[in-house]
């Protein structure tokens, strides 16, 4: 009985991811051919309007540095820059106000 089941666990443990990696497979084959996905992706060709793929990486990035540069602060002590919402320089200790 004992010698039963570990040879059923051991074929369920063979037996089972393989099944279930069939079905995901199928899954995702069955998504990608959704007419939803259609759909976005005829709006994304057309441009009808802001999608993730409208944007300009480079104003991106440089909005970001923006934003990012206006939330630092430097320390007169060494001139690291710091978050804002710190009270203290994180290399130094200074006061940064």
């Amino acid at each position: 009985m004992e010698t039963e089941f570990r040879l059923l666990v051991a074929g369920f443990c063979i037996v089972a991811p393989s099944l279930l990696f069939v079905g995901f497979v199928r899954l995702l084959d069955a998504m990608r051919e959704d007419a939803l996905v259609e759909r976005v992706l005829d709006g994304v060709d057309e441009g009808d309007g802001p999608t993730g793929t409208a944007l300009d990486p480079t104003m991106f990035l440089r909005s970001a540095g923006e934003r990012s540069r206006r939330r630092t602060a430097v320390c007169r002590e060494c001139g690291a820059p710091n978050a804002t919402d710190g009270g203290r320089c994180g290399p130094c200790g200074a006061g940064l106000r």
